[in-house]
């Protein structure tokens, strides 16, 4: 080889090698950022204080109808080490109650009219066998683990389960997804999240 092109050879080598580590590089940055959100919730969710169940009676004292979801968000504002969501219906009124998932302090309560689509929903949940608290006991009892999360679902997203709560419960250092029929309470389509 002659001088000149040994230079070449060398910094075109050098550069390949760094577009190859920088692109590693942004693939595992890219790969732990998607996991960190998973893995901040289950640490936050363990060491809550307050259970789902604790926070749903807390929030029914401050509210009316049918419990349609609960649900804990790990990073909301409004309180350090997260909180409880919890949505009442009632055939008028949508009411959202926060609860803080370290000492079971009422944070918010909001009431709302219900929209047309809230409405339908409702209507299902009313004529629903199961309710959301038979719903929890069900997927807790099939995964092992605790409910964090639990929502009704009048969807049709699946043929055989018109109407279902979808549940994400805490189990170890995972999260378990599955749903329960709201007539039969059959539990179909479980899902790890990771």
């Amino acid at each position: 080889m002659s001088k000149i092109f040994k230079p070449f050879s060398l910094t075109t080598l050098g550069t390949r090698t760094a577009v190859v580590v920088g692109a590693a590089m942004l693939t595992t940055t890219i790969y732990a950022s998607t996991q960190q959100p998973l893995a901040s919730e289950v640490q936050a969710a363990k060491a809550s204080r307050i259970s789902l169940q604790q926070a749903i009676n807390i929030a029914a004292k401050k509210s009316s109808g049918l419990l349609m979801s609960a649900s804990f968000d790990h990073d909301d504002d409004k309180a350090q080490g997260g909180v409880y969501e919890m949505e009442f219906v009632t055939s008028s009124r949508n009411y959202e109650i926060k609860i803080d998932a370290m000492n079971g302090r009422v944070i918010s309560t909001d009431v709302e009219r219900l929209d047309s689509d809230d409405l339908v929903d409702y209507k299902a949940l009313k004529q629903a066998k199961i309710d959301v608290k038979q719903a929890m006991k069900i997927a807790e009892k099939q995964s092992g683990g605790r409910v964090i999360e639990i929502e009704f679902k009048n969807d049709r997203d699946y043929s055989d389960h018109a109407s279902y709560y979808e549940a994400d419960i805490l189990k170890g250092n995972s999260i378990i997804w599955l749903n329960v029929d709201a007539n039969t309470g059959s539990v179909f389509n479980n899902k790890f999240k990771k």
